[in-house]
């Protein structure tokens, strides 16, 4: 038997690479708002950046969670032909997306004055202030196009997504330039000016990506018959979508914040701790983001297969993607192992030796936890399939927060190993949470194979 299914394989690769691009552009975005404050401005400003990151993502991935209760219910419907129930997921997303995205974005403006009070390097908070206030913006015209993008995989349409992401990229990069350096008679405007580019991108994608739904004939008769009239909404929905997405806000939160905490330990420690856990960070996010177009994937299909009530091809689906994300991160780990010391000098300065050593030491960390990093976003990925958040979302919180923060706090704070102790916590738990989502998948998979058997 051959190690992957190749119509399994193939279906899975139609959907994940277009949404792998996709997400190289989104994540793109921070990484070269990174390698351009890095370059332009040097390590304090890229530590600066990365604090202001880290507290955005926090709270900004809660609201993220939410929309991921789109795809499982609009794959379903769409195998079943149900088109009203389509409307009326797009209709109560939008509202909750929304919703959610307004009151976070008043949280994080209240808590901003928080920053000067949690132990951080005193001359890097100013201009973390300044670049968080303006990220805070983007919050609704990203999550507006987070609405439309959900809707999109979940109809198996993904290329128009990706193209909205690479233009708005472009943008992103070009505007970094202008307005960090201050040219065409622009004021230099120094982390302000990288926050400003990303919001103008933002709302480019929103605008983008409704034109090409409006034209695509997968798509256009959701985007036409979209209401907001109160009288189409309801009770049994709302519950619904928020019984799968507040679990998956939780989960997403709990890995996120995560991340952040460690920022935030590290920074206990130095900048220097703070911007190599930055470097580290910014390319694990990026491999970790290509293997979402993995977990994307396995929730349409197996979503698909559980509208179908296929539930031993669900199964094979959910391994199968499994192996093919363990093979595409072992690839990436061995690219972080024999690039460890060339990748961190295209982030910093050369004169920053210090920050380029030790981030190449990270790097040798995240290499080897690249594995359990994919496997486990691709387990969740197939466990919203069969619309099952709730233990996945415990199983991250203990994964992460009684497993990798409390660990990696020892290692790098009263072990004074720093950001390398901080790391191997980190790379504990994301190998707990592999382990317990992919059990859990398998057991619930094969419950539905046996109680769909006659006796």
């Amino acid at each position: 038997m051959p190690f992957l299914n190749r119509d399994y394989t193939r279906a899975s690769l139609a959907l994940a690479l277009p949404v792998m691009i996709t997400q190289v552009g989104q994540v793109s975005v921070n990484l070269f708002d990174n390698i351009i404050v890095g370059k332009l401005l040097g390590a304090q400003a890229l530590a600066s950046v990365s604090l202001g990151n880290a507290v955005f993502f926090s709270i900004f991935v809660f609201a993220l969670g939410f929309s991921f209760a789109i795809p499982p219910l609009v794959s379903e419907a769409h195998s079943q032909r149900k088109h009203k129930i389509i409307d009326s997921v797009f209709r109560h997303g939008f509202v909750i997306n929304m919703g959610i995205g307004i009151i976070l974005m008043l949280l994080l403006f209240l808590a901003m004055p928080l920053l000067y009070h949690m132990d951080q390097p005193k001359e890097i908070i100013p201009d973390t202030v300044a670049f968080l206030s303006i990220m805070t913006v983007s919050i609704l015209p990203f999550m507006a196009f987070q609405t439309l993008r959900e809707v999109s995989e979940g109809l198996s349409y993904t290329i128009g997504v990706t193209k909205a992401t690479i233009i708005a990229n472009v943008i992103n990069v070009a505007l970094n330039y202008v307005f960090i350096k201050g040219m065409f008679g622009l004021p230099a405007m120094g982390v302000q000016g990288s926050a400003l580019a990303t919001l103008i991108a933002r709302i480019f994608m929103v605008v983008f990506l409704y034109y090409v739904l409006v034209k695509e004939e997968k798509t256009r008769r959701y985007i036409k018959d979209f209401s907001l009239k109160v009288a189409e909404f309801s009770k049994e929905m709302f519950r619904k979508m928020l019984k799968i997405g507040f679990p998956t806000a939780l989960q997403m939160f709990f890995e996120v914040t995560a991340f952040a905490g460690a920022a935030f330990i590290c920074g206990l420690v130095s900048a220097r701790d703070i911007a190599s856990h930055q470097i580290a960070l910014s390319m694990a996010s990026f491999t970790f983001n290509l293997c979402i177009g993995f977990s994307v994937a396995s929730t349409v299909l197996i979503g698909r297969k559980l509208g179908e009530r296929d539930f031993v091809g669900l199964q094979r689906i959910g391994i199968n993607n499994i192996k093919i994300v363990f093979l595409f991160m072992l690839f990436c780990g061995l690219v972080f192992i024999f690039g460890r010391h060339i990748l961190p000098t295209f982030f910093t300065r050369a004169e920053d030796v210090d920050v380029i050593q030790l981030a190449a030491k990270l790097l040798i960390i995240a290499a080897l936890f690249q594995l359990s990093d994919g496997i486990q976003v691709v387990a969740l990925g197939s466990l919203r399939g069969i619309q099952d958040v709730k233990i996945p979302s415990i199983i991250t919180f203990v994964a992460y927060w009684l497993i990798a923060i409390p660990l990696g706090y020892f290692l790098c704070v009263p072990f004074k190993m720093g950001a390398f102790g901080m790391w191997i916590g980190l790379g504990l738990g994301l190998t707990v949470s592999a382990l317990l989502l992919v059990r859990r998948f398998m057991k619930l998979t094969q419950r539905k194979i046996n109680s769909a058997q006659p006796i």
